[in-house]
């Protein structure tokens, strides 16, 4: 009987293994799968929302659900799923960290019809505050290419109720760059503030704007 020796694994078996481990890892963090359960955030304005459409179209169909009893079975559910996923990336968590290459949010979790967009605006040293920038106000479009690059979204989450780290640093940025812009501007603020979309069909004359959010204000060196 001839025994079979045992091969050194190759460099591409090796790289192989890591790409499919970073994929599948990446893969099940990406997952549209809470991170964690809040019965609260089920009385939000997006949540609400949403459970009274989903109450409605249950009734077309004989099912008699009022939104609460829709949200607490939603929460059991979450909670369970937030479990598994937690349970799962636990044993990656010191890697992903240490490397930087989380994933800080599953895709496509929910439709978020109140979503937040970047405001930014000046103020001379005598004046009121004049909008400068806006997302979706064509009337206010400074610096608009940079600002819509997809990483700028990413620097706020608009489902949180704090800025995270990277937030301070980016307000001094745009403050910069409207101080260069604008030599009459020595204050500048910059705010996300809580939009509320539409589907098709449905009437709206203007964007409607509320709750301000992560306000933060620069003044002239």
């Amino acid at each position: 009987m001839t025994r079979r020796r045992w091969r050194r694994p190759a460099w591409d078996d090796v790289r192989a293994a890591l790409l499919l481990a970073v994929v599948v890892v990446h893969g099940f963090a990406a997952a549209p799968l809470a991170r964690s359960a809040n019965r609260k955030r089920y009385d939000l304005p997006l949540a609400r929302d949403e459970l009274g459409r989903i109450a409605t179209l249950a009734g077309r169909f004989g099912i008699d659900s009022s939104a609460d009893q829709l949200a607490d079975a939603a929460y059991k559910v979450v909670k369970a799923q937030s479990g598994l996923r937690n349970a799962v990336l636990a044993p990656f968590a010191n890697v992903l960290e240490l490397t930087g290459t989380g994933q800080a949010w599953g895709l496509f979790t929910y439709p978020d019809r109140f979503p937040a967009r970047l405001v930014v605006e000046g103020r001379p040293a005598e004046g009121e505050w004049r909008r400068l920038y806006a997302s979706l106000d064509p009337n206010a479009t400074f610096n608009r290419d940079k600002f819509v690059y997809r990483r700028i979204r990413g620097v706020y989450d608009g489902n949180s109720d704090k800025a995270g780290r990277a937030w301070n640093p980016f307000v001094s940025w745009v403050a910069m760059e409207v101080f260069a812009a604008y030599p009459d501007v020595d204050e500048v603020r910059v705010k996300f503030r809580g939009i509320h979309t539409y589907e098709p069909g449905e009437a709206a004359e203007t964007l409607v704007e509320s709750g301000e959010r992560a306000m933060r204000v620069r003044r002239r060196p």
